[in-house]
């Protein structure tokens, strides 16, 4: 504004005399003054905003330091980086400036991937240290926990714990900015890894070129999840429960929720097996009684009410279709089998065994009577009352 008044000043005072006309009278050099001092006074803006990114790029690495450093030492001091950097991260997506401004779209997505690293770094940090805690204390086979194996269980159970909570706060942010850590509905972060040290098992035994991998042998693998259940529930009770009601999530039961988890690993078993299911159609016979003992067993010991794996198993029309077309063909090969037996029709017992008015049932009508009790016995675990209709019509 002193500028402008100066301007207005030298311009009015053309009438003057003792004025230059050469230096004054038009007002030229003043505006060239004006537009010097205005470009300087950007250049000074653009410095000044470039003092700001940069120490805000090394806030960020001071972040991120803090976060390695304590990484390996300091659960506190890494759950402190994570919660700084969303901070961060917070106030510069709502930077209204940020449109069209490249520095600050680089500082954002450097933010942005400062956040990520912390998140992955502390979660597989956390993670792999809490299942071997798990290997310490025997599982999968019996455990039985010391109790310096258990605290420092403890301490990565709560890391993971408040790892999660942290994140879950901060969706709001997170979305906005499109980070994605974690999915909305995500399961518990420490119970999640608890159930992928399950799941690495699996795989290895029974999803691999091992002789153990066979589609024909579901109680091998079924017991071997049921073993890993039994042996981890009385931890779940015992501590795990309590170390999950001090955190800060959402209050849950630990134990139905492992088992909830669980449910994943045998669907990707028996996707992992559908194609020999649907070239061998009567070893899903086989499976599916596997799958409701193994579920009646989880309700009836566990109390699990969750999802039922043999209903999305059978609820796969060409799963399920091959199973039927697979009885129905066992059924007529049987029945073919029977009638061309040349003692098909005689009596089974002799006329002096039976009174008068006994029935006289002959060899065929009881192999058929025993080929229906069979089909009826191998679907009577179908859920589905429809399904039951459709597999007695069918075979």
């Amino acid at each position: 504004m002193h500028l402008i008044d100066v301007h207005s000043k030298v311009v009015g005072s053309t009438a003057d005399e003792s004025v230059s006309a050469w230096e004054f009278r038009d007002g030229t050099a003043v505006m060239e003054l004006v537009s010097k001092l205005a470009a300087e006074l950007q250049t000074y803006r653009r410095l000044r905003q470039a003092k700001e990114y940069i120490d805000e790029f090394i806030e960020i690495e001071k972040v991120a330091e803090q976060a390695a450093q304590s990484m390996e030492k300091s659960p506190q001091g890494v759950l402190s980086a994570y919660s700084a950097s969303i901070a961060l991260l917070s106030k510069h997506s709502s930077d209204s400036e940020i449109t069209g401004n490249i520095s600050a779209q680089n500082l954002l997505e450097y933010i942005k991937h400062t956040v990520s690293n912390i998140w992955t770094n502390a979660e597989t940090t956390a993670a792999n240290a809490q299942s071997e805690c798990l290997r310490k204390m025997g599982w999968p086979g019996k455990i039985d926990p010391p109790v310096s194996v258990l605290g420092e269980f403890g301490a990565n159970f709560s890391m993971l714990a408040s790892l999660d909570h942290i994140t879950r706060d901060a969706s709001k942010v997170l979305r906005q900015s499109g980070v994605q850590l974690q999915s909305e509905d995500a399961p518990p972060l420490p119970l999640k890894h608890m159930a992928r040290a399950v799941d690495i098992r699996m795989r290895y035994h029974f999803e691999s070129a091992r002789g153990t991998s066979r589609a024909d042998r579901p109680e091998w693998w079924l017991s071997q999840v049921m073993n890993m259940v039994r042996s981890l529930v009385p931890l779940l009770e015992l501590h795990v429960q309590s170390l999950y009601d001090r955190s800060a999530l959402p209050p849950l039961d630990v134990r139905n929720e492992f088992i909830r988890l669980i449910q994943p690993i045998i669907q990707h078993k028996l996707a992992h097996d559908r194609s020999d299911y649907i070239s061998n159609g009567l070893v899903i016979a086989h499976v599916s009684r596997e799958l409701s003992e193994f579920e009646h067993t989880l309700q009836d010991v566990y109390f699990f009410d969750g999802p039922s794996v043999l209903d999305a198993f059978l609820a796969d029309s060409d799963i399920f279709s091959a199973w039927v077309n697979a009885e129905r063909k066992s059924a007529i090969d049987s029945y073919m089998e029977t009638i061309a037996d040349p003692g098909a029709f005689k009596q089974l017992y002799e006329d002096e065994v039976l009174d008068r008015d006994d029935p006289k049932p002959t060899r065929i009508a009881q192999n058929v009577v025993m080929l229906i009790s069979d089909i009826a016995e191998r679907y009577a675990v179908v859920p589905s009352c429809m399904q039951q209709l459709q597999f007695l019509s069918t075979t």
